[in-house]
Order: C-alpha cells, then sequence, then structure tokens
C-alpha cells in the first residue's frame, strides 16, 4: 500500500522541526490534553530542507490491523503536509516477515527507499554494509539526540558514529485475562503455581508467540539467564553456563508438564487466538496488542511486568528507528521528514495508538500518561534489555530461536541446546 502527500497547503511549525526549515519562528509544542494539536505559526515560503522540492519514500511496517498505520496516514502524513509543503512523502506499507531478506537484496540490486522505520535489531547489520547514512553531523542532531532517551538512542550507535535516530520503543509485559485471573502473578514461582491451578479447567497458565529470541528472552532473562560477556566478545561460558540453563529448563518443565500453551512451539490456537478464546490465561505481548484487541477484550485485559524471578523483572527491548539510506539523493529531505517524526506532534499522534515515544516529553505527554495500558510498559522499560547489538545478531536469532525450540520440543536438552548454541554464537560475535 502507497501513500502520497502531495505539495500543498499552507504550514504551521513545530520545535523539532526548525532546524530542518528555512526561517526563524517560535511555535508551541503539542500540549496532548485531547491529542496532538499543531501550532497555528505559518511556514516560510521556503519551505524545508532549503526549499527545494523533493519526493522522498518512506517504507514502514506499521500494522494494518490496527489503528497505527490509519494513525500515520490520516494525522501524521497531512501534519507533515502541512509543515514542509514542499516534500512529498510516498509512504510504502511493508510486511514485516521477508522484509530483511528484501533490503539485503536492494543492497546489491538497487530499489532501497529514501527513509526505512527499521528493526532496532538490523541497525548494526545495515550500518556495517555501509548502506546507512550517519546523522551525526546532520542540522540539528545534537539538540534532537539530546531529547532522546538513551537506551533507544544507543541502538542507532555502531563504530563511534549515529546511523539514524529512534522512533519509538517498546517492551513486553504480561498479559493477563482479568475474567481468569483476579490476581496477577508477581513471581515466577506464583505463575506456574497459578498454571498448575487452571491445568484442570482446561486452560494454560502462560502462553508465548512463539520461540524465537524476542518472545523467550524476557523469560530466559528473568529466570537468570545470560547470552554473552558485557563485550558482546563470547557466548561459551554465559549462554551455556549453569544459571542459563536453569533459566531455560524453567520454561521447558512448564512446556513438560502441560503448563505452557501450544502456541509456544507454532501450534495453535496462536497466542492471541488462545487469550482471545479463553483458552490461554497469560501471554507476554507488547502495547499494540492492546490496541488492537481492546475493542473486543478491554473489560478482560489486564498487565503487569514479568513476574520476578531470580534476575528481577526482566523484558526484552524492542523498537524502530528512522535510517536515511546512502543510495539516496534527497536526504536533506528524508532528515527534514525524520526530525517531523521526532516531534512532539508526531510522537504523540502515534502514542495515541500505542507506539511508545522515544522522548522524554513523549512520554511525560498525556497521550501516553492518560493511557492506562501503557503504565506497565514504561515501568518495564526501566529495566528491559537489548538483544545483541551485533552485525550479526539475524543469524544469531536463527541459533538461538533453534536452541530454544530444540529444548521446548525435547529434541535435545536443555543444557545441549545452549552448548551447541554457544559453540555457533561464538565465531559471529565481534
Amino acid at each position: 500500500m502507497s501513500i502520497k502527500y502531495p505539495l500543498r497547503l499552507t504550514s504551521v511549525v513545530l520545535v523539532a522541526l526548525l532546524a530542518a526549515c528555512s526561517g526563524g519562528g517560535e511555535a508551541e509544542a503539542p500540549d496532548g490534553s485531547s491529542g496532538p494539536v499543531a501550532s497555528d505559526e505559518p511556514t516560510t515560503d521556503d519551505g524545508c530542507a532549503g526549499g527545494a522540492e523533493a519526493e522522498i519514500t518512506f517504507w514502514h511496517t506499521y500494522s494494518t490491523d490496527s489503528a497505527e498505520d490509519k494513525q500515520l496516514t490520516d494525522v501524521v502524513l497531512p501534519e507533515f503536509a502541512q509543515q514542509c509543503p514542499n516534500i512529498t512523502v510516498d509512504a510504502v506499507v511493508m510486511p514485516y516477515d521477508g522484509l530483511h531478506d528484501q533490503l539485503i537484496a536492494a543492497v546489491s540490486g538497487g530499489g532501497l527507499p529514501d527513509v526505512l522505520r527499521m528493526d532496532i535489531i538490523w541497525n548494526p547489520e545495515f550500518a556495517d554494509l555501509g548502506v546507512l547514512a550517519a546523522v551525526d553531523d546532520m542540522p540539528g542532531y545534537a539538540d534532537l539526540a539530546a531529547e532522546v532517551l538513551p537506551g533507544p538512542l544507543s541502538t542507532t550507535a555502531y563504530q563511534g558514529s549515529h546511523y539514524g535516530i529512534p522512533l519509538d520503543t517498546n517492551t513486553q509485559v504480561l498479559v493477563y485475562n482479568t475474567d481468569i485471573i483476579a490476581e496477577p502473578p508477581t513471581t515466577l514461582e506464583d505463575l506456574r503455581a497459578t498454571a498448575e491451578d487452571l491445568k484442570s479447567q482446561g486452560v494454560y497458565g502462560l502462553a508465548l508467540g512463539g520461540a524465537g529470541p524476542w518472545n523467550v528472552l524476557p523469560w530466559f532473562w528473568t529466570a537468570g539467564g545470560t547470552m554473552t560477556d558485557d563485550g558482546y566478545t563470547t557466548a561459551t561460558g554465559y549462554l551455556d553456563s549453569a544459571e542459563s540453563v536453569s533459566a531455560l529448563q524453567w520454561l521447558v518443565d512448564m512446556q513438560n508438564d502441560g503448563l505452557l500453551g501450544p502456541s509456544s512451539i507454532g501450534g495453535d490456537p496462536d497466542s492471541w487466538g488462545g487469550f482471545s478464546s479463553g483458552a490461554y490465561a497469560t501471554i507476554s505481548d507488547g502495547p499494540w496488542f492492546f490496541s488492537a484487541m481492546e475493542a473486543d477484550l478491554g473489560d478482560h485485559l489486564g498487565g503487569v511486568t514479568i513476574p520476578e524471578g531470580s534476575a528481577g523483572s526482566i523484558s526484552v527491548v524492542g523498537g524502530e528507528n528512522l535510517v536515511i539510506f546512502e543510495t539516496s539523493e534527497k536526504q536533506e529531505a528524508a532528515w527534514a521528514f525524520a526530525q517531523f517524526m521526532l516531534s512532539d506532534f508526531a510522537q504523540a499522534a502515534m502514542a495515541e495508538v500505542g507506539q511508545i515515544p522515544v522522548t522524554q516529553a513523549g512520554l511525560e505527554s498525556d497521550a501516553v500518561t492518560g493511557v492506562d495500558y501503557l503504565a506497565p510498559f514504561i515501568e518495564q522499560l526501566q529495566t528491559a534489555q537489548a538483544r545483541l547489538p551485533v552485525p550479526n545478531w539475524p543469524q544469531i536469532d536463527t541459533i538461538l530461536t533453534d536452541a530454544f525450540t530444540a529444548a521446548l520440543r525435547g529434541t535435545k536438552t536443555a543444557e545441549q541446546a545452549l552448548s551447541d548454541a554457544a559453540s555457533q554464537v561464538d565465531p559471529l560475535l565481534p
């Protein structure tokens, strides 16, 4: 799906966009009291990024199943068209599945967009390939970076430069059905006990969305597991440590004892369907689950941080960065658009549909604090951890998925699965 916003309308100016636009003047930031509100200050006649007319292609993965894509299409991009009437944005919805391989093919074969909403786990890989534009020297970068939370900002760094800017962040929490569980579990022991009680009713106490790192790591880390040393140089002695084996064994025991839903290893029903039908009492998922399901399940939805284990309550950091490709001939216009997407207006607008802002101002806006279901996610982000920030993460992700799957299916012991994985991961680390 592609949506174009043509050159039109007089403009309004947001504080974060001023560095990308010609002329001066100040504008009030959106107050978020009833959604994002634009200033009525007009732009200069020169427009943004020097005033030259430009059309940029923006690939993104905002969901069309929830309100995300509609909010981008109906609210955010029209506002940018007013802010920068000389820049047209060709916004293209891209399916997440297969996008990584499509980008790799485009690196050698051509066809990359100007701007991409990129999964944070891909940033080091594409920076290492030399196809991302460094933004450290872009106009206004330092001021913009100062407003961004340190964790998300770190995901754009590679070998001393920053390749892109954070766009949104997220994590997973424990989502529970309030009709099935009156009081959510606070520890892993409590969660297992709850699952044991529910088993006689034909209800699984916990279900994951799959056996990949995104789904397994919150439980693996919380139960005391680690992937590598702090410098990301070796997995042996960490991924296959006694603590890591014990952490994975907690999930394996849940699986073997019939307490973990079949979605965890790709079975039916999937995590969303099983939760909706009452087959799963809890799942771990992100804020998009609430925004997509609130209309149908709002009265039955609850969210809390991951129940504590030996290492505390640790979830996984997700999110996307906005990156500009070196092949783009319109990098100034692309940078103006990137700056706009970090403005209070755009951050608050996307927060209304479950996208957690990356700026402190965004987190403090009414668009965030006024949404009850976001509260546990904001709390969880204080202890959430990023996946390995290394160029070979996609290959490592596959190795870990295979290891976790083998342990959960019982084709390998937890110890053997992690030992094999550690030996495969070591040569892929810097």
